[in-house]
Parts: structure tokens; C-alpha cells; sequence
């Protein structure tokens, strides 16, 4: 007997060691690969080194969701794709940064387990129970359901769904984006509001509607959130990944198409009732500004990123890799009620080796080319121009010519265009003028060369850009007043110069102050 024990023993600590064995290996080839991919992903020349981008490969969707400002730290959560059981599903990442620029990876805010409704976690947002709280309102994908998750823990790294759950089910006789008129589980954002003790929820779709509860189980459906007797929207555009909240004394609903992008209405809210004051655009015809994502942070600055959509071409090399997060933009209003809009200031930060020319005049129609070079910087320049005649910078420029992109004001149709048809010195280059889903844009041809916005310089106001590019984005903010994101694709080595040239009309730089920009993504 004694000997059959020290043979079953001595099988058992071989099965063991073997386990151990076999764990270690698999362990071992998990870095490998990781290591490899992260090698290959920075490989790449047009992989941001200061947007935050997708740490774990391919991500397609990217939005940012369930943004919060939590005991001194920034979190957002983004939309990846993640293998289970032989399928892929859609789940939340978990970022968190204390300068905005520099970031943590925590366990995923969200995923999906076996018993759970959902099939996947799409959009939704963030919000502070009537208890303090966090909590988290999204739609459950393959559900036809808005859910809710709440944390358990200060550091937010565990969330458990709510035993309510689902808040919202999408009529029977609806479809996904709510056509036949009544509304649906999609996209949802939700609130309480302390002083008048209800919570909200708004879900997007074709027809948005706002819902109220007094404690989350039980929903009262108010009606549409958007005044159907006015048209603010083409008919082909749908309200998804609505973010809803206070800024100034007013409130902000900022939201997207799919076929357009990101945009916003600011109003009233109030007796239940959303008043519309005014309406914009944070995307046009060319541009991929989408899906943006909005927290409140401990200084009261209303702060968004959005998600970057790419156009790369499908000649270019798989560096194993998407996914790119718009710089945070600092949203306030000024004393007109007119939007502001702002790089934060913790950028300052991550500005290295500046360079700094002044008073450059340029006659008419012509260029020159400042002392600042390379893809990955901050470039902040002030011009005096004509009232007739565009001009501007242009950057990612070849000292041949070849390969550049244009900056452009336009004083006489009021614009401030992004020109990239020389981007690529395989051109022209045209894009898509839809964001995402669906046919071009209403009145608009299926591809554009440049991405055009509304702006207007006030009298005897000088032009103001803070332009950032980083490899592959260019993000420029116009006097506070306005901001373009635009993705291009030099394949040039040399495309680092920057420019600054005149229409027919005179050009004064009157500062042109540049830095070369840290790296901050450490994955």
C-alpha cells in the first residue's frame, strides 16, 4: 500500500511539474507576443507618440465612454474588441491619468460574462447616483437594452450590473434605430438631477426620447427630446453616443450622426423640456471627429476627447494596430453664448525644445519656410491678413513640394479649411465625406479633398491657430473659437517643413512659436 501511495505520489508531482511546465511555456510565447506586437505597432510612422491610442491592437469600434473624474484621476473608458469562447466581442478598456497626457491601463471597465443579457457593451456614459455613486448607463448590444453598472470599489476598477437591469428595452415592433416613430433601446445617457430628485435617461436613435425614474427601476417615457417641429438635422442623420450636461448656465446635448460625425445643440432644460438655442457641427464633409465622450472634472472644466476615425489606405502596411483618441478639448461659453473651445492647459507639459520666430512679412503670394520641423508637434502662430485673400500654414511639407497640407483661412466664405489633396505624394487625395454608414453627405459629393468649417474673424481680430500635429493627425483650435480634426498620411521621410504663405493680399506672422512634443504612450 505504501508503495502504491509513493507511486501515485511521485505521478502526481510529475503531472504537476508538467502543468507547471506547459503554464510557463504558454506564459513565456503570451509575452513573446505581446512584445512582438507592441514592436510592430510602433513601427509604424503614422502611430501617434502623444494621442492616446488603442493599447491592444486593432480597434474598430474606438469610442471613448464612461469618462468620470474620480478622486483626483481621470478615467475613460474605450470601446475594444476582445476573443471569448471563439468570439469576438465588444467591451470597454479602462484608462486613467492624472495629467490628461499620461495613461494607466486598468482591468476593462466593462465586459461580458456568461449569463449577461448583452453580446457586447456599445455606448453610453457615466453619472453620479443619488448617493455619490459612480455609474455607468450603456446599451447592451444584441439585448435591444440600455443597462446599468455601478462601482464597488474607490478606484473604480470593479463595476457590477445593476439588479434593474435592463432600464430600457427596445419596443417590439422597433428596430435598432427606432423608425417606426415611437423610440429604442440605443446609445443611452443618463443623469440625476438633485433638484428635482428624478433620474433621466436620454436613448439615441432616429427619434432620441428622454425618460425619467425615481430610482432606476421603473422608467417613465416623457417623449421626444428634440422638437419635431423644427429641423436642426438632414433627414438622413440619427442622435448616437449622446453625452448631456451643464455648461455656463445652459445645457450642452453633444451627440453624433453616423454619417456626418460629431456635433452639438445648446439650450435650456427644464419642466422636462429641452430648449434649443443653437446648433453646430465639431465635423464636416472629409473629417472623422467622432463619437466624442464628456466629463466634469474638480475645476469645473467640461472636457471631451473623441474618436478619431482613420482613412489609411489599404495599400499600406498591417502594423497590427487602430484606434486613435482626439486630444482632450476644454468646452466652456462665452459671455455671448458662443462655444469655446480649447486645448487644456496641462498640454504646456509635454512641449519640449521651443523655437520661437517673429514679425515675418510676407508680400503678396508668397511662402516661406519657418525653423520648425517634424511630425509630432505643437505649432501655435498669430497672423495679420487681408479681407479678401486666403492664407495661412501649410505642414508635413517635402522640401521638393511633392507631399503637404494646407491650413487655410478663408475671409471672404468665412472658413477655416484643412486642404489635403497633396498629403500623399501618391495623390490627389480625396476621402469619404461621410464619417461612418450610409451614402455621402446630403448635397455633398462622395469624396472631398479638404474638410471645410465655419469661422469668421471679428474685426481687427488677428488669426490665432494652435495647430498639433502628431504623425498621422492634425488638429488645429482657431482663436478658442473653432477646431478641425483631419487624418492624413505622408509617406515622405523627409515631409517635416513647415510653411506659412499669402494669397494675393499681404501676410504679417506676427508670432510663430513651435515645440517638439514628448511621447507619452508607453504601450
Amino acid at each position: 500500500m505504501k508503495k502504491l501511495n509513493a507511486l501515485f505520489l511521485s505521478i502526481l508531482l510529475t503531472h504537476c511539474g508538467m502543468a507547471q511546465q506547459e503554464k510557463q511555456k504558454d506564459m513565456a510565447e503570451m509575452i513573446n507576443d505581446t512584445r512582438a506586437l507592441r514592436s510592430l505597432m510602433q513601427s509604424d510612422p503614422h502611430r501617434p507618440v502623444y494621442h492616446f491610442v488603442a493599447p491592444e491592437g486593432h480597434a474598430m469600434p474606438f469610442d471613448p465612454n464612461g469618462g468620470i473624474y474620480w478622486k483626483g484621476k481621470y478615467h475613460l473608458g474605450y470601446i475594444y474588441q476582445k476573443l471569448r469562447d471563439g468570439k469576438m466581442e465588444h467591451v470597454w478598456g479602462h484608462a486613467v491619468s492624472t495629467d490628461l497626457f499620461h495613461w494607466t491601463l486598468y482591468p476593462d471597465m466593462l465586459n461580458i460574462k456568461d449569463g449577461d443579457m448583452e453580446q457586447g457593451i456599445f455606448s453610453g456614459g457615466a453619472f453620479l447616483s443619488k448617493e455619490g455613486v459612480p455609474h455607468i448607463m450603456y446599451h447592451g448590444q444584441g439585448a435591444s437594452a440600455n443597462l446599468v453598472a455601478y462601482s464597488t470599489d474607490d478606484d473604480l476598477k470593479v463595476w457590477k450590473k445593476f439588479e434593474g437591469n435592463p432600464v430600457l428595452k427596445t419596443p417590439a415592433a422597433d428596430d435598432p434605430f427606432g423608425n417606426s416613430g415611437k423610440y429604442t433601446a440605443w446609445d443611452p445617457e443618463g443623469w440625476y438631477d438633485k433638484k428635482a430628485g428624478w433620474y433621466y435617461q436620454i436613448s439615441g436613435g432616429k427619434t432620441p426620447a428622454l425618460f425619467k425614474s425615481k430610482d432606476m427601476y421603473k422608467w417613465e417615457h416623457i417623449g421626444r427630446l428634440l422638437d419635431s417641429t423644427k429641423s436642426w438635422l438632414y433627414a438622413s442623420e440619427d442622435v448616437s453616443c449622446p453625452d448631456f450636461f451643464s455648461i455656463g448656465n445652459k445645457s450642452m446635448l453633444l451627440f453624433i450622426s453616423h454619417n456626418i460625425g460629431a456635433q452639438y445643440f445648446i439650450g435650456r432644460f427644464a419642466n422636462d423640456r429641452y430648449a434649443i438655442e443653437q446648433h453646430g457641427r465639431m465635423n464636416w464633409p472629409g473629417g472623422t471627429f467622432f463619437a466624442p465622450e464628456q466629463l466634469q472634472d474638480d475645476n469645473g472644466r467640461n472636457i471631451i476627447w473623441g474618436w478619431v476615425l482613420e482613412r489609411k489606405p489599404e495599400t499600406f502596411p498591417d502594423y497590427g494596430w487602430s484606434g486613435i483618441m482626439s486630444l482632450p478639448r476644454v468646452l466652456s461659453l462665452a459671455k455671448n453664448g458662443a462655444l469655446q473651445i480649447n486645448p487644456p492647459e496641462e498640454v504646456k507639459a509635454i512641449r519640449l525644445n521651443e523655437v520661437q520666430e517673429n514679425n515675418m512679412v510676407l508680400e503678396a503670394n508668397a511662402e516661406q519656410t519657418l525653423k520648425t520641423k517634424g511630425k509630432s508637434i505643437e505649432l501655435k502662430i498669430e497672423m495679420i491678413g487681408g479681407d479678401t485673400a486666403p492664407y495661412g500654414v501649410k505642414v508635413f511639407c517635402s522640401p521638393d513640394g511633392k507631399e503637404e497640407t494646407a491650413i487655410i483661412y478663408d475671409p471672404l466664405k468665412k472658413q477655416l479649411v484643412i486642404n489635403f489633396i497633396k498629403s500623399s505624394v501618391k495623390g490627389p487625395v480625396k476621402m469619404p465625406s461621410h464619417a461612418m454608414f450610409g451614402a455621402p453627405v446630403d448635397g455633398f459629393p462622395e469624396k472631398v479633398s479638404e474638410q471645410r468649417a465655419p469661422f469668421e474673424l471679428e474685426k481687427d481680430e488677428t488669426l490665432q491657430l494652435d495647430i498639433f500635429l502628431d504623425r498621422s493627425i492634425i488638429e488645429v483650435f482657431a482663436n478658442g473659437r473653432q477646431c478641425v480634426t483631419q487624418v492624413v498620411y505622408p509617406e515622405l521621410e523627409n515631409s517635416t517643413n513647415v510653411k506659412v504663405f499669402s494669397g494675393s493680399e499681404k501676410v504679417t506672422v506676427k508670432k510663430a512659436q513651435s515645440w517638439t512634443m514628448a511621447e507619452t504612450n508607453a504601450y
